[in-house]
């Protein structure tokens, strides 16, 4: 969101504007697991395995050189990163369909997160694994073999791995971390797109955050060369709270204002109202016991001869008294015990209002955006002066805190910070730029390694560059600090966020688990296709693509005529190139007629969250008419008949029946005598149309008397099917849950003039890629008595669209979308 900044410094501050970020994952309709805590998720057992063998081959390729020289703990072929990058595509495609499928993207998100801590957690197991195959490599070779001095070798080595873990698990996190972008960005984007269209693309920029595979989440090597190097220690200047603190304060002096909680205010009252009754209380036992004091010290004198002799009060009165200012005491007392929980309390509820306050200004901090929109003068002409002395005063800040010179270290030993680090770790060779002492300190480390050869000399020369910047280049830095920043605090709250939302998951792991969280209907599964087909998969739906070749007889007899075979004919032109394409789509033969080819695609309990069957199904009647047009332009040049199809596209949400004759079954459904009238071309409609030019293929013609019911209508249907591929509504209606459908409307050429077209277009995923759809939704005309074409009926249908040209013009205006969006989302 964007504010307007308030109560500016100074009149032009009032129009500088800035984004604040606070995204979180919506996770709120997810089904809680059987602990009534967290979400309980199974990932495959078959990635699971893969991807444990491939981590630990990864971490041993990493340290074999170094530490296992010589050393061979098993039999390995090395990391496989082509298998384990296949099952990671497929398994997050898996998650993205059962999403689609539940019509909930918080499910794939779920996945998502859960996928990032399996893998976050298992390097690290892994790398402890690797430890321990090497001690138990020595184990193995004997007693004798511990004492001798290539055992005590060994175990140095794996000390020194041990201390090597953080670098090791970084090197390791970040490949893999950047594998699942790179998954993410040439696969997954493209189908959630085709699946979910634009409208989440913010949460999974937050899960691609490289910091939750660092160990422990903190890595100075990581921060100095993504980030910057900040302090990690209390007496550091620059550590992140104080520097956080330093630019809260610069934003609320630029002029943001935070609307503070009403109850704030009551919050602070009530605290205060409580310190003051502690204070009258503690007034009123210090008065007791001044005046317990002195009651003590007259009882004390009243037994002396004089003070009888002189009358002064009575014993017994002193006593009751003392025993009255003892009662009050405790009473006063008692009341100050009891209202310490109540203070606490009053104090958390108040520290619960600052921090959300705190929050709140800090996520102006959390977008990068804004760093330039507060110090960069070059940003925007008309805020230049403001920006320029919010600059001048981030420096003067930085200086007063004495926190400067550290920023300019932390830019300075990035060159030489590997040759250094180690033997010199990285906080310490930044501060050895700073200080003399430290200096010293280090050329003590230094000596202590000869063998490194190791200089002095170029952190003397840091330690005097950074004390002769200029003006502006002090200034170029510390704008250039300001981003690292502020990107550093967003990913580092992105990591916190993220972090949490993984440990709601419960990672379930064992049968006996996975059993009771499934009988409670409280199990996420995330497996791969052929893991969760059950050993009697029932078919619960079905597509039927019908190809009908047209004037198949007057195409036999030309043939013959010329002395040619008709049957190699359409076989190695038609039906071989079909039977190519079945696969890809997992489409199956029903049977082939003389002129026609059948197939079907089917939905079974195991698939139907995946399968997306009318979808493949358009596609594959494109790519069949696509193999057709291929023909017809080899067929030209040979002077050969051509090929002309129509197409009937039709889904039935049930499974059809069968009937057995001998040794074959005969299908038996609604869809398949369906699909033979979609796929028709009458003769008058060819005739009528026999000059038509348009993008489209597909048409139809009513002659019907109005009143009558959709079946009956069918029945007074002139189709105009030549090339072409028409879908029935209950086909389109599924497609538009497969898929994320858009709509344009545009005014495009028809047989009878130009008019107003509504195109439906998405995307496909087909295995790693993705395939553009276009529909029209038509209206079907009036056939007039005289033969001429009338006005359009309220009679829908719906022709998948093949022209390459509409293709082209769809493709392009998803470009100018997704620029747009682009472009908004940098605004």
């Amino acid at each position: 969101m964007a504010t307007e900044l308030a109560a500016p410094v100074t009149p032009e501050a009032g129009r500088i504007e800035l984004k604040s970020y606070n995204l979180t994952l919506p996770m709120a309709s997810l089904s809680i697991g059987v602990d009534n805590i967290h979400h309980d998720v199974f990932l495959s057992p078959k990635f699971v395995q893969n991807a444990r063998d491939y981590l630990f081959e990864l971490i041993r390729q990493s340290t074999s050189a170094t530490f296992f020289s010589g050393i061979e703990l098993r039999a390995s072929k090395g990391p496989d990163g082509g298998a384990f990058r296949k099952l990671l595509t497929e398994v997050l495609q898996s998650a993205l369909t059962q999403a689609k499928y539940h019509k909930n993207i918080e499910i794939d998100l779920l996945f998502r997160l859960a996928l990032l801590k399996f893998l976050s957690v298992e390097i690290g197991n892994q790398f402890a694994n690797l430890i321990l195959e090497g001690k138990e490599w020595i184990r193995q070779r004997g007693e004798q073999f511990e004492r001798s001095q290539q055992a005590h070798v060994i175990k140095a080595r794996l000390s020194e791995l041990q201390s090597a873990r953080r670098k090791v698990i970084r090197g390791v996190g970040q490949q893999v971390a950047q594998m699942v972008v790179d998954v993410e960005e040439n696969v997954i984007t493209k189908a959630r797109r085709a699946l979910f269209g634009d409208d989440f693309p913010s949460y999974y920029d937050l899960l691609k955050n490289r910091i939750i595979f660092l160990d422990g989440g903190k890595d100075d090597v990581f921060f100095l060369e993504h980030y910057v190097l900040l302090g990690n220690y209390d007496r550091d200047p620059d550590r992140f709270e104080a520097m956080d603190a330093l630019f809260q304060d610069l934003v609320r002096q630029a002029g943001v204002v935070v609307s503070q909680d009403p109850a704030f205010s009551d919050a602070q009252e009530a605290h205060q109202a409580l310190l003051q009754q502690v204070d009258a209380i503690r007034a009123e036992l210090a008065n007791l016991e001044e005046q317990r004091e002195a009651t003590q010290k007259k009882l004390d004198r009243g037994d002396s001869l004089l003070t009888k002799f002189l009358g002064s009060t009575a014993p017994a009165d002193l006593k009751a008294s003392l025993t009255d200012l003892e009662l009050r005491r405790n009473h006063q007392q008692f009341k100050l015990e009891e209202m310490g929980p109540q203070i606490d309390a009053a104090k958390q509820k108040v520290e619960f209002f600052h921090k959300d306050y705190s929050g709140k200004l800090g996520d102006y901090l959390n977008e990068p955006e804004n760093a330039k929109v507060l110090f960069d003068p070059a940003s925007g002409e008309t805020d230049s002066p403001l920006r320029a002395r919010l600059l001048d005063q981030l420096v003067e800040r930085l200086d007063q805190k004495e926190m400067l010179y550290h920023i300019l270290a932390s830019y300075e030993i990035r060159p030489i910070a590997a040759e250094f680090n180690p033997p010199v770790h990285l906080q310490q060779l930044r501060k050895a730029v700073v200080f003399k002492e430290e200096l010293k300190r280090v050329e003590q480390v230094i000596k202590q390694v000869p063998a490194r050869r190791l200089s002095i000399k170029p952190i003397e020369e840091l330690s005097k560059k950074i004390r002769r910047y200029s003006r502006e280049e002090l200034q170029a830095l510390v704008l250039r600090f300001s981003s690292d920043f502020l990107r550093l605090r967003r990913d580092l709250r992105d990591a916190e966020h993220l972090t949490t939302c993984m440990e709601r998951i419960n990672l379930v792991t064992t049968e006996k688990a996975r059993d009771l969280s499934r009988i409670n209907h409280c199990l996420y599964e995330c497996v791969l296709n052929e893991e969760a087909r059950p050993e009697q998969d029932v078919v619960v739906s079905h597509v039927i693509i019908k190809t009908d070749v047209r004037g198949s007889t007057r195409m036999t007899q030309d043939l013959l005529s010329r002395g040619l075979n008709p049957a190699s004919h359409f076989s190695l032109n038609l039906h071989e190139p079909v039977k190519k394409l079945l696969d890809r789509y997992g489409a199956k033969k029903v049977f082939i007629e003389g002129d026609a080819i059948i197939l079907a695609i089917f939905e079974t309990e195991a698939t139907r969250s995946y399968a997306r069957a009318v979808a493949k199904a358009c596609v594959l009647s494109r790519q069949i008419l696509a193999a057709s047009s291929s023909y017809n332009e080899r067929a030209a040049a040979n002077n050969l008949p051509p090929l002309e199809l129509g197409l009937g596209v039709a889904f039935q949400g049930s499974a059809p029946t069968y009937w057995t004759d001998g040794d074959s079954r005969i299908m038996i459904s609604k869809a398949l005598n369906l699909s033979d009238r979609l796929s028709g071309c009458a003769k008058l409609a060819r005739r009528l149309l026999a000059t038509q030019k348009s993008h489209f293929s597909l048409f139809q013609f009513l002659t019907a008397l109005q009143g009558a019911s959709a079946e009956e209508l069918d029945e007074f249907l002139v189709r105009y099917n030549l090339n072409g591929i028409e879908l029935n509504d209950e086909g389109f209606q599924k497609l538009s849950e497969e898929i994320s459908l858009e709509t344009i409307e545009t005014k495009l050429d028809m047989p009878w003039g130009k008019e107003n077209v509504t195109l439906y277009y998405g995307e496909v995923p087909i295995g790693e890629s993705v395939e553009l759809l276009v529909l029209r939704k038509g209206s079907a005309r009036e056939l007039l008595s005289d033969g001429k074409i009338g006005t359009a009926t309220p009679h829908p249908y719906y022709e998948v669209c093949t022209s390459p040209k509409l293709y082209d013009l769809v493709a392009a205006l998803i470009r100018t979308q997704q620029a747009a969006t682009l472009e908004s989302a940098r605004a």
